[in-house]
């Protein structure tokens, strides 16, 4: 079966095309989470920040229906794939497109499953080479997360009356160390509220920790579809002058809880950026 691997629409916003990838990476995860490394929950997050070039992602389709991926999170040069289980016969021809369309200066790398001896001897046998670096997802399983907050701190959900959404914003930029002022379109993403329109975000399970003086000292993004079984963390960030007080994790502990709730019985959170 000869299956054609197209480019990712142009469309601005939540097009068929994004909708068409978010309902595919729920479903070759609903009864196993194959890809814990670019869930559903991280696609929608994404979206949008490689707005120039996220027409360069390859999308594979059987009569109009999603069945591979191969696709960047932070910039060209690195390539992730993701295949329904029917149609892992793929994965050469994604490799083939990654190299085609997502390299970056005639390099790219590619972060494969450390189980998945088909994609890397289809890797091996176009050239790649294993390296001793490593991409790697911690699982946090749901169950009696306990933790104390510092006293005056307390937590807030983002659907809270009461939460500030300029007040997060301000968080946010300074939360990633940005040192710079934001340009003229970062001002205008912040005033237009943009984020807060993504598909599946839930509000009541996205976690502040705020500080006795009000500030919003640390962010915890939860995304979890009730019923799924399972959780994604993103992003998380702590103001500098809140860190090493365990405040971070235990945003990432009220927040996995409250998932739990809806059915999540583990989440998933990128560990570290390294790559295999």
């Amino acid at each position: 079966m000869s299956i054609k691997i197209g480019n990712f629409t142009n469309e601005a916003g939540y097009s068929d095309d994004f909708r068409k990838i978010c309902d595919f990476l729920i479903r070759i995860n609903q009864d196993n989470v194959i890809t814990p490394n670019f869930l559903w929950a991280r696609w929608v997050w994404q979206f949008g920040q490689h707005t120039n070039t996220q027409s360069h992602f390859g999308v594979a389709e059987d009569n109009e229906r999603v069945v591979g991926l191969a696709l960047y999170d932070h910039g060209l040069g690195d390539a992730y794939f993701c295949t329904d289980k029917e149609y892992t016969y793929l994965k050469p021809q994604l490799i083939d497109f990654a190299v085609k369309i997502l390299s970056l200066d005639g390099n790219i790398r590619i972060p494969l499953p450390d189980g998945d001896l088909e994609y890397q001897q289809a890797a091996v046998q176009k050239g790649f080479i294993p390296t001793t670096e490593r991409f790697s997802t911690a699982r946090i399983d749901i169950n009696n997360n306990d933790y104390n907050l510092p006293k005056g701190f307390t937590v807030m959900g983002c659907n809270e009356s009461g939460f500030d959404a300029d007040k997060y914003y301000e968080a946010i930029w300074n939360g990633f160390d940005n040192k710079r002022e934001r340009n003229e379109s970062e001002m205008e993403s912040a005033r237009k509220r943009e984020g807060f329109d993504k598909p599946y975000l839930d509000l009541s399970i996205r976690i502040m920790i705020v500080a006795p003086n009000g500030n919003y000292a640390v962010h915890c993004g939860m995304w979890c579809i009730p019923g799924s079984g399972y959780a994604y963390v993103e992003p998380v960030f702590t103001l500098p002058q809140y860190r090493k007080m365990g405040l971070g994790k235990a945003a990432v502990l009220e927040g996995v809880t409250r998932c739990g709730k809806l059915g999540a019985r583990q989440a998933y959170v990128l560990s570290s950026q390294q790559r295999v």
